[in-house]
């Protein structure tokens, strides 16, 4: 039988070493060079994610600005219609904005950002930038006031029909309308409305008779009312002092 000699032995022994220790130092460096991968395209995701985060920013900040200016661009262009219908008229007017609003549809309120201290009282009346009627002080604050609309219930403001009959405009569930307006007047459909704290000499408009009934029991026209003033809460309104 043959025996190899000892430095045959030697000689296989050195190589599995070799081979062993080939494969335990190039697992590490795999490894390694597997992580370092992973990291640069870890950071290369990190970056890319954090540019696309700063465009966004910068295009909704751009967005926001762009908002910004039309908002100023329609409020500059409400403004000069409002003095426009001050010049015109030459009222005392004191422009005010809405801070708040009540949503109840029987109170109707709003508040505005003026009260005592820029001398607001009760029952000055309150206009739309087009010079319609939209309510009337309720309450004053020393910084704010409360503004009672024409359609709730409550509201009550003297008013003539074409600035030659006197009546009550008095606000409803339904709308508006106009009471004790005696049948021996002469009124008619579309005729206009205007607020009479200045009797028959007035600017302020309210709105156009809509429909007009009579009973023969009463001694009074029902009156109803379509309101100049849209439902839409405005942007700008004006306190008439």
């Amino acid at each position: 039988m043959y025996l190899p000699s000892k430095k045959i032995k030697y000689g296989v022994f050195v190589v599995v070493v070799a081979i062993l220790a080939f494969n335990v130092f190039r697992k590490p460096s795999q490894i390694l060079m597997l992580s370092l991968s992973e990291s640069f395209s870890s950071l290369s995701k990190s970056s890319y994610q954090n540019k696309l985060d700063q465009l966004r920013k910068k295009n909704l900040k751009y967005q926001l600005k762009l908002k910004q200016f039309k908002n100023l661009s329609e409020e500059n262009k409400l403004l000069r219609e409002a003095l426009n219908f001050k010049n015109k008229d030459d009222l005392g007017l004191i422009g005010a904005e809405i801070i708040a609003f009540a949503p109840s549809s029987w109170h109707k309120y709003i508040f505005l950002n003026l009260g005592k201290n820029k001398k607001v009282k009760k029952n000055m009346l309150v206009v739309d930038k087009d010079g319609n009627l939209i309510g009337k002080i309720e309450e004053v604050y020393p910084q704010r006031c409360k503004v009672i609309l024409i359609k709730n219930p409550d509201f009550q403001t003297p008013v003539s029909i074409n600035n030659r009959v006197l009546g009550l405009l008095q606000g409803t569930l339904s709308g508006v309308e106009v009471l004790y307006i005696e049948k021996s007047n002469q009124i008619n459909i579309s005729e206009p409305i205007y607020a009479a704290f200045s009797p028959f000499n007035s600017v302020v408009k309210v709105g156009e008779i809509s429909k007009i009934k009579t009973n023969k029991s009463d001694l009074f026209y029902e009156v109803q009312v379509d309101t100049s003033a849209k439902d839409k809460l405005p942007q700008v309104v004006f306190i008439l002092k």
